[in-house]
């Protein structure tokens, strides 16, 4: 599909107005960049307007990428939200990077008429292009792969992959000295109790990392929705000053600036922890019923801790037996990864 649409031909590398339909859940969002970045490297005259749920706007906003973004509320059904689409002028073209056939819909109403999107849930009818699901590899399997493939199929280039895939690490992470460190901690995770790594074990492991550096404030932000709001109370109970427990009081732009400011996040695998990947934030990410193969932090500074046992990935939300993937991984283990992602900021000083 070209810019005028009147081929199923690549994109040609001309002027004209791109429409991106975000995923919905944060995690999948930042999944979703390497495409995105993918699409502009490939066509840089191209204007891309991101349309997504307003919580990820600040996200969004941030992204060189982007030339501007229509945030929605959540209450809005698919004609609202296409008549604010329509409200930001006509596009050429959109890809849909959701799978699902409400925002095929959403985008339809916009009329934006030349989409691209996977082939699934009955909305063909919606697409220009409709494209088949790849099949994964071993070294595709990763949920940014999907995302690339989609716009690969309309002429956007994922080579050299490195690049896309390649993060920089945030500047704050590597220039600090000794004095202070920001560490940001992620305890909760809101698909279920089996993604949970128990806060005694992070709480133990944080204190270990301060006796082990005496000379060192490492100074603690605990991050999580609302609902994790008393996770973070039993971990802040648990651990000495000093430590705040934010979490319930960040929106993502306030979630946006404060991980830009941490050194090191240890979280559970959660849309904070994509988060805190995209921004170039060294993070040890710690998995138990889902699997680090499709959805571990996009970046090669990032470490993944994972115990796998005979069950593992079952991607339930509770653990029906022993929660043994993650009782198995000791604190002292979540100790070596912070230690191993604080040394170049202590080298740097």
């Amino acid at each position: 599909m070209n810019a005028a649409g009147d081929s199923d031909s690549a994109l040609e590398a001309k002027p004209f107005h791109f429409l991106v339909r975000s995923p919905n859940p944060l995690g999948d969002a930042c999944m979703a960049l390497p495409a995105v970045r993918a699409l502009k490297r490939s066509l840089p005259s191209v204007r891309i307007t991101v349309c997504c749920r307003e919580n990820l706007a600040p996200m969004w906003e941030a992204r060189d990428e982007i030339d501007d973004v229509i945030p929605f509320s959540k209450a809005l059904n698919p004609l609202q939200v296409g008549k604010l689409i329509r409200s930001h002028g006509q596009f050429d073209g959109g890809v849909l990077l959701p799978n699902s056939f409400r925002s095929a819909l959403e985008l339809w109403f916009g009329g934006v008429r030349n989409l691209v999107g996977y082939n699934r849930y009955q909305r063909r009818i919606f697409l220009k292009k409709a494209v088949n699901e790849p099949t994964p590899t071993k070294a595709t399997q990763h949920h940014v792969h999907r995302y690339l493939h989609l716009v690969e199929a309309i002429g956007a280039s994922k080579e050299p992959l490195e690049e896309l895939l390649a993060i920089p690490t945030a500047p704050t992470a590597i220039v600090a000295g000794l004095s202070e460190i920001h560490l940001g901690v992620c305890p909760g995770a809101e698909y279920g109790n089996a993604k949970r790594y128990p806060i005694e074990r992070y709480a133990e492991a944080v204190e270990a990392l301060r006796k082990s550096h005496p000379e060192t404030k490492i100074r603690v932000s605990i991050f999580g929705s609302p609902a994790e709001r008393g996770i973070g109370d039993e971990l802040a109970a648990l651990l000495s000053e000093p430590r705040e427990n934010r979490a319930g009081e960040t929106s993502i732009a306030d979630l946006v600036s404060e991980l830009q400011t941490c050194h090191l996040v240890a979280t559970n695998d959660t849309g904070t922890m994509h988060l805190s990947a995209a921004l170039g934030v060294p993070t040890v990410a710690v998995f138990g019923s889902t699997e680090p193969a499709f959805t571990a932090p996009i970046g090669d500074v990032h470490r993944v801790i994972r115990h796998q046992v005979d069950c593992s990935p079952c991607f339930l939300r509770e653990c029906p037996i022993d929660y043994r993937c993650m009782l198995r991984i000791k604190p002292e283990v979540v100790l070596h990864e912070l230690e191993a992602l604080l040394a170049p900021v202590y080298s740097s000083s």
